[in-house]
């Protein structure tokens, strides 16, 4: 037995050394660059996503209000934007109401090209929780632990707004910083109206006025506007004899925003009026169409009320017309 011990020992040492250059080489093996996996895996089940409405959208566009009709995310949840399936940005839901609104707050974008698409109406596809699905992964594991110096490297312009997070300074469009209520430079309209006129005895009254506007916004909310209508007075100055009043209007205006998508722009301006009726032959005839014609200084306000995606219903009420339309924004 004493003989023995010694081989036992010799046979422990030589087990022992053997064991500990398998687990060596496996381990080396394991590191090898070349085993690493190409890409990140990524599950092969598509995400259920839900449509949902954006209903409004804050000055700074970090603030949306959305529709939550199907309850498929809720306060505190951190959730994606996408249109036809491609992520637009990352957000942190808010706040939830029980008329099935929520709001959420823009926390990061993926696609600068997409985000301009976001605006009031817009459906989007709303996915909560992890979005790793739809993040291309086709960064090499090896060229991360490699290469880390390349992940800072620009390689395309999109490479400059891809997975960009948002500061709270940062405006999310990176090329409007205004603070316009009313994003767009243009709007026209046309109206439907009541103006004011006299009667064949002289006596004040309103007459149908339709009428056409453009204003141009000259700086922030800050709105130029020309305005031209015209209609036509039956049996005035007299019986058979018309009238035609055509009305010119200039008008500065500014925007206020209000709820429920509105806005209230007051404003003053000058407007001239005039009139003419050919069939006028007496002194009292013109005197009535002479009566028709005005210069002077107005004001009053529209107000602006958003209907669909570039279009809004238009209420105007001063001194020199009460109004309405549709007016488009462009």
């Amino acid at each position: 037995m004493k003989n023995a011990r010694p081989l036992f020992f010799f046979l422990l040492i030589l087990v022992l050394l053997q064991a500990k250059t398998y687990s060596q080489d496996l381990l080396d093996d394991n590191l090898d660059e070349n085993q690493l996996p190409s890409e990140v895996p990524s599950s092969e089940k598509s995400p259920e996503l839900s449509k949902e409405t954006i209903k409004a959208i804050s000055n700074s566009q970090k603030i949306f209000i959305l529709t939550n009709d199907a309850q498929s995310f809720g306060k505190g949840d951190f959730i994606s934007l996408l249109l036809d399936n491609k992520l637009v940005c990352r957000a942190l839901v808010a706040k939830s109401t029980n008329s099935n609104l929520s709001g959420i707050k823009i926390i990061k974008i993926y696609s600068l090209d997409l985000w301009k698409q976001l605006n009031t109406g817009k459906q989007v596809q709303v996915l909560r929780g992890d979005d790793s699905y739809f993040t291309p992964q086709t960064v090499a594991l090896k060229d991360t632990i490699k290469k880390p110096e390349d992940k800072n490297i620009v390689k395309s312009e999109e490479d400059l707004y891809n997975s960009t997070t948002l500061d709270d300074g940062e405006d999310p469009t990176l090329e409007d910083s205004s603070k316009r209520q009313i994003k767009t430079d243009n709007l026209i309209a046309i109206n439907i109206g009541l103006i004011d006129g006299v009667t064949d005895t002289q006596a004040t009254t309103r007459y149908t006025h339709l009428n056409g506007s453009w204003a141009y916004q000259i700086s922030d909310n800050i709105w130029s506007e020309l305005m031209l209508g015209s209609n036509t007075i039956r049996d005035l100055p007299a019986l058979g004899v018309d009238t035609r009043m055509t009305a010119y209007s200039g008008r500065l205006k500014y925007t206020i925003s209000a709820p429920f998508y509105s806005y209230i722009q007051p404003y003053i301006g000058y407007q001239i009026i005039t009139a003419q009726s050919p069939g006028a032959v007496t002194p009292a005839e013109f005197l009535l169409v002479d009566m028709l014609k005005k210069s002077r200084v107005v004001a009053g306000a529209t107000i602006l009320r958003r209907i669909v995606p570039g279009w809004f219903a238009r209420i105007d009420l001063g001194n020199d017309i009460i109004n309405g339309g549709l007016l488009l924004e462009f």
